[in-house]
């Protein structure tokens, strides 16, 4: 059973057991026979077995991803770990359990190179999910272009919105839209690495049909009138002087504004000699 979570701030501020409470409340409710969360604990993946009581927020970057191991926590890592993990019939992989932490986290992960056991870095590209030889002949990727989309029960690419996915198994076979090479360094690392429904809302909100329009003359004076009273200029000497220019104008606020605008830049010029 694989799950992506966005950990709750109580989850990122208290141990891994709960995370792994978290992950076995899940898969008791889909699978059978049920498991027991006490006899279970975290392992990075290419990395370290995590004591139970350890913090989160100290051993987990945003975007890390982990599996739930059955067992007690070995006393020191290495390979003889990471084979008993491979063969193991009680391991359950729970993918990406990525803390919500400062947003200066962002950059720490992004940097995080994941590796495997034989020391390959995992690609970054979106969807590839290979793991490659830094420093060796380049190695063809095919990956996506933009980052996923998980909004309620769908999932995509939202680079390839017309593939469309309800589980994780189908959508980890969605091919890319695009091939490279695999790196570790990616154009465009720095956006997010998956969008939610925020982001649709926020790409598909209503744009007012005056976005674009020059600002009203009106407001200028406005804004005009609220600049002088902030330097201490009196009300009724502003309204005074504004009414007459309207008058000397016929009405056109435009050649107000603009009169206003030529005064003041004589004056600041002047000012400046």
């Amino acid at each position: 059973m694989t799950l992506r979570l966005t950990l709750p701030q109580k989850y990122v501020n208290g141990p891994t057991k709960d995370v792994v409470k978290l992950f076995i409340e899940h898969y008791n409710k889909k699978k059978a026979p049920t498991l027991d969360a006490d006899a279970f604990h975290l392992k990075l993946v290419g990395g370290n077995h995590l004591d139970r009581e350890a913090s989160v927020r100290d051993t987990f970057a945003n975007g890390d991803e982990c599996y739930v191991l059955g067992g007690p926590v070995p006393e020191s890592g290495g390979a003889q770990d990471r084979e008993s993990a491979r063969v193991d019939p009680s391991v359950a992989p729970a993918a990406k359990p990525a803390p919500a932490v400062a947003s200066s986290s962002s950059s720490s992960s992004s940097s995080k190179v994941l590796k495997d056991e034989k020391g390959r870095a995992r690609c970054k590209n979106f969807g590839c999910q290979q793991f490659f030889e830094q420093g060796g002949p380049p190695q063809t990727c095919v990956h996506h272009k933009s980052p996923p989309i998980f909004h309620e029960t769908a999932k995509w690419w939202s680079c390839c919105p017309d593939r469309k996915a309800y589980d994780w198994e189908e959508f980890m076979r969605i091919p890319g839209c695009q091939t490279t090479f695999c790196t570790i360094c990616p154009e465009g690392q720095n956006q997010k690495r998956f969008l939610g429904g925020a982001d649709l809302r926020a790409e598909t909100a209503p744009k007012r049909l005056d976005a674009d329009a020059p600002k009203d003359p009106r407001h200028k004076l406005e804004d005009l009138r609220k600049g002088l009273v902030a330097i201490g200029v009196d009300t009724s000497l502003i309204e005074t002087v504004a009414q007459q220019l309207v008058s000397d104008k016929g009405g056109d606020f435009d050649q107000v504004c603009e009169s206003l605008r030529a005064r003041f830049a004589m004056i600041l010029n002047s000012v400046q000699d």
